[in-house]
């Protein structure tokens, strides 16, 4: 490590999912709006290079769920953490940056501390030993300097370990889902104002559309034949975009409307209900008050130690932080087309219902703020602390 230049610190930023990659752009955003000549290097997604950042790899095939995806998966894995480790060491940075991905940043931050790096290694989204696995706060604590919590609970889980916690709260509120423009995308489905628009989440990785596709797609017939003139549509991020389309092309999501990501905002304020894998999109619904039925499934085994380890009573975070079902879940053989076409419908023909669930999930989410500011700005002003003192 060279000494820092304050005026002009370098931070190495490492995402390697969908969702981590959408959180680093933000804090790239952030930095650069409070260290106009800091110079940020790192690992990335589309959204990342969106910002200008050049990653050191392709993140694709890194977005892994299950016991025994991960196992096929783990050669990818430690070849991409050498990589990795060997590009930050190379780069000498001021410090790095980890965001979510436990099972790849854990063996990022060993190795690092392995082969002597001395800046601090900051740990962006805690892991979440609230819910189970409560162990990963020593592990964590051995190999990291400090953690940005989105969560105003974890800071005791891991403080009892030497490790310090800053809370910044949800950045999934960084971004206001309400401005979305709903008449324009009815207007381009040519969907009438009084037809039901039911909005379609597949997930964010390969494994999730494999193991939901088929229950979706008998929803959706479902639904079309109790509701005829309700449309579909579905926002697919480019990681996932070659999968769904073929899925499309070979006719199981024949009634869905695919769209790009960046009409998400639009697909929020147009639907009146949506069916969604569990994971961040249900906490992006819950803050435009979208009545929601959440689905997921494992593979048999992953879910069997699944549901031994998990500690929560409800899998969607908005569920959890209420410690209420504002939002029905259907979880493996649950989540069949039959159950789900049954919640939709009771959202659909119950206007009273879907409405008092929509400002019910409202309330939820601007309690899950917890106060104003942008999360991204708070995690930026921190890091920069941190590499000042």
């Amino acid at each position: 490590m060279t000494e820092v230049n304050l005026a002009a610190p370098h931070i190495f930023i490492v995402a390697v999912e969908n969702s981590s990659d959408q959180l680093g752009a933000g804090l790239m955003t952030s930095l650069r709006a409070q260290s106009p000549k800091v110079k940020i290097s790192g690992v990335g997604g589309p959204a990342m290079s969106s910002k200008g950042l050049k990653s050191k790899f392709d993140i694709s095939g890194l977005s892994i769920l299950g016991f025994f995806e991960a196992v096929r998966a783990y050669p990818l894995v430690l070849r991409r953490v050498k990589e990795t480790v060997s590009a930050i060491m190379k780069a000498s940075p001021d410090t790095v940056v980890l965001i979510d991905s436990w099972g790849f940043m854990i063996r990022v931050s060993q190795r690092l501390k392995n082969a002597g790096y001395k800046g601090p290694i900051i740990k962006y989204v805690a892991p979440q030993v609230w819910a189970m696995r409560e162990g990963r706060a020593r592990v964590l604590a051995k190999s990291n300097d400090h953690v940005l919590s989105i969560h105003n609970f974890d800071a005791p889980y891991f403080e009892q370990h030497g490790l310090s916690v800053s809370h910044i709260g949800n950045p999934m509120f960084d971004t206001d889902y309400t401005a979305g423009d709903g008449r324009s995308l009815r207007s381009r489905l040519s969907c009438e104002n009084d037809a039901p628009l039911c909005a379609v989440f597949f997930g964010s990785r390969v494994s999730e559309i494999n193991q939901l596709q088929k229950p979706i797609a008998a929803a959706v017939d479902k639904l079309s034949l109790r509701y005829p003139n309700m449309q579909f549509v579905s926002p697919v991020a480019d990681p996932m975009k070659d999968k769904v389309h073929d899925a499309k092309n070979s006719g199981t999501f024949r009634q869905i409307t695919l769209v790009s990501e960046a009409e998400k905002a639009d697909v929020f304020k147009a639907a009146d209900v949506a069916i969604a894998c569990s994971g961040t999109v249900t906490t992006q619904l819950a803050s435009v008050g979208v009545p929601t039925v959440v689905i997921y499934k494992l593979k048999p085994l992953s879910w069997w130690f699944a549901k031994r380890l998990f500690k929560p009573d409800y899998i969607s975070l908005v569920n959890i932080s209420a410690d209420a079902a504002l939002m029905p879940e259907l979880l493996q053989s649950e989540a069949s087309g039959e159950n789900i076409a049954a919640e939709i419908s009771e959202f659909i023909d119950d206007s009273h219902k879907r409405q008092t669930c929509s400002d019910a999930l409202r309330a939820e989410a601007r309690r899950m703020k917890g106060g104003d500011g942008l999360a991204s700005d708070k995690a930026a002003a921190q890091i920069l602390k941190l590499i000042r003192a």
